[in-house]
């Protein structure tokens, strides 16, 4: 417990004073190899590293960031009812994430109680709140959730994790990343 208020403490300072990755390493980084927490323990298993370090800050960041702008636009729903979908699409996009990428649904679909970015560790998804008006000039397909999801456990490192799909018009499945069915706001 007292490594992940340690954690948690240089998050919240990231988060509050805009703290860069670099630093955010150099301050946690002593206190984790101090508690024995850095490094591979006597079974081989990964504890802290570098890698490790930034997947934790920028997946902390990223999960507070889509919880303050979810709240921002659920609370300006009633100009802009549409959500769109927005997926970086390069080289190191998971192509369940990149398959969503432009999909449309309303604020208030049961779609967005799972699919609400971020869907992963490290997930640069969004969302992009749409007017009547920019749905109809955008040309774009409202899709629905309502009848279309299905939620599994999928067994990861000898533990079942709750994935949450959307199956699309053509009937494929999109699925959550293990662990990330909900939405942080």
């Amino acid at each position: 417990l007292d490594l992940l208020a340690d954690i948690r403490g240089e998050v919240d300072k990231a988060l509050a004073e805009g703290v860069p990755l670099d630093d955010f390493q150099k301050r946690l980084m002593p206190r984790l190899k101090a508690k024995g927490w850095w490094g591979r323990d006597e079974n081989g298993a990964l504890l802290g590293s570098p890698h490790r370090m930034e997947t934790i800050y920028r997946t902390n960041l990223q999960t507070a960031y889509m919880a303050g702008r979810y709240k921002e636009m659920a609370a300006n729903a009633d100009d802009r009812p549409f959500w769109r979908y927005v997926a970086v699409l390069d080289s190191r996009t998971r192509p369940s994430h990149s398959a969503l990428n432009g999909k449309v649904f309303r604020f208030d679909d049961p779609f967005w109680n799972t699919h609400y970015p971020p869907l992963g560790f490290n997930c640069r998804c969004r969302t992009r709140a749409l007017t009547v008006d920019q749905v109809n000039r955008g040309n774009y397909k409202v899709e629905t959730g309502r009848g279309n999801m299905e939620t599994k456990v999928v067994e990861v490192g000898g533990q079942g994790r709750t994935v949450t799909g959307w199956r699309d018009g053509s009937g494929v499945v999109r699925y959550t990343d293990p662990g990330w069915s909900y939405n942080p706001g």
